[in-house]
């Protein structure tokens, strides 16, 4: 568990979350803002993502909790952690819309990044984001994120296709020189 700013709490999730994230990934709005098709999920849906997550090798995933409320805020995570290459791709969502506005997206993706370079080792951290969610983008670009790429027409939703911005930062801690490989 992690505590930022007094304010929230990083944690695993476990079954006690269930009601409060079957609320929060159902809410038309927020999932308007997200990548990704959905009609919607089951209770049990949301119990298997919880133990999907928690299990998985490769993921570092924390539900948000504001410490005021005690209300779960949403989910922020490291997902498809690769260690050989060195980077993993980033995922946030704060899905109460009280919640939204207060910084604490800032806060969460300030603490993963840092997380994902100082004690996972990694070089990149790279993330999608519709390009119609300009609140996210402004955030990870005030971060440092960079637009690496647009994937266009890449999403579908209401009635519309929308682009999908690819964007990345990298350690900046890390220092390669390349060496030219001569053969004999």
């Amino acid at each position: 568990m992690v505590t930022l700013n007094d304010k929230i709490l990083l944690r695993k999730p476990d079954a006690r979350d269930l009601e409060e994230l079957y609320v929060l990934k159902n809410d038309e709005e927020t999932n308007a803002l997200i990548g990704g098709f959905t009609t919607g999920f089951s209770r049990e849906m949301i119990r298997d993502w919880i133990l999907l997550h928690i299990n998985a090798p490769d993921e570092v995933l924390y539900v948000i909790q504001d410490l005021g409320s005690n209300k779960l805020i949403g989910h922020v995570g490291l997902y498809k952690i690769d260690y050989r290459i060195r980077k993993a791709e980033f995922a946030i969502l704060i899905g109460d819309k009280e919640a939204r506005g207060k910084g604490y997206g800032k806060q969460c993706t300030d603490y993963m990044v840092r997380y994902a370079f100082e004690q996972l080792n990694l070089n990149k951290v790279e993330l999608s984001v519709l390009s119609t969610n300009e609140r996210a983008i402004y955030i990870y670009r005030t971060y440092g994120f960079e637009t690496e790429g647009v994937l266009r027409q890449a999403q579908y939703k209401n009635g519309r296709y929308h682009d999908v911005i690819l964007m990345a930062k990298f350690n900046h801690l890390c220092t390669y020189t390349e060496q030219a490989v001569t053969p004999k």
